[in-house]
């Protein structure tokens, strides 16, 4: 998806992130990220309005402080990157097709498993449709192969049934009462 790699793009370039993901929410904080990190959220959500796309996008920028001081420290500095990363995406619309059409953001503090803090923003942007128009991408003559749901059986009993007791290996079980 082209908005997953130009966040990963925002994220490589900049100068103070280390790591990228875009995933779920659940998986934060297993302690195997870079610090300070993007963390973009699966699912990103989108619609149409107008002839454009509309995507809402959550991206939390997360560090590890060291101890509760540090905390504010920490969530300045995360305010600080996503609010440049508002600013590269106005500025960058010329190359990538993408603007920005506001934002929100709210701060975090013990975070997930590993305590992490930071800023989560969650961008509104807006792209042009990029559907091809002009392509043919139906067949009205187009058939799905037949597939059945079962494969068939051939069984040696007259009434369809397959009877396994004569089967050897098949475990032999006793229920006691």
């Amino acid at each position: 998806m082209q908005i997953v790699n130009f966040f990963y793009e925002l994220a490589r370039q900049h100068k103070q992130i280390k790591g990228f993901i875009y995933g779920k929410s659940y998986e934060k904080g297993a302690a195997n990220e870079a610090h300070p990190l993007l963390w973009l959220d699966d699912p990103i959500y989108g619609q149409s309005v107008n002839q454009t796309l509309q995507y809402t996008v959550n991206v939390d920028i997360l560090g590890v402080p060291e101890n509760d001081e540090d905390v504010l420290d920490v969530q300045t500095a995360a305010f600080n990157v996503g609010m440049a990363i508002a600013e590269k995406i106005k500025h960058t619309r010329a190359q990538t097709g993408y603007s920005i059409d506001g934002f929100s953001f709210v701060s975090l503090r013990d975070y997930y498993d590993n305590n992490a803090a930071g800023f989560r923003f969650t961008y509104t942007m807006v792209q042009a449709n990029p559907v091809n128009r002009c392509g043919n991408d139906f067949d009205p003559s187009k058939q799905f192969p037949k597939v059945d749901a079962l494969p068939d059986f051939k069984v040696e009993n007259p009434d369809g049934c397959a009877i396994f007791s004569d089967k050897t290996g098949l475990p032999n079980f006793k229920i006691t009462i």
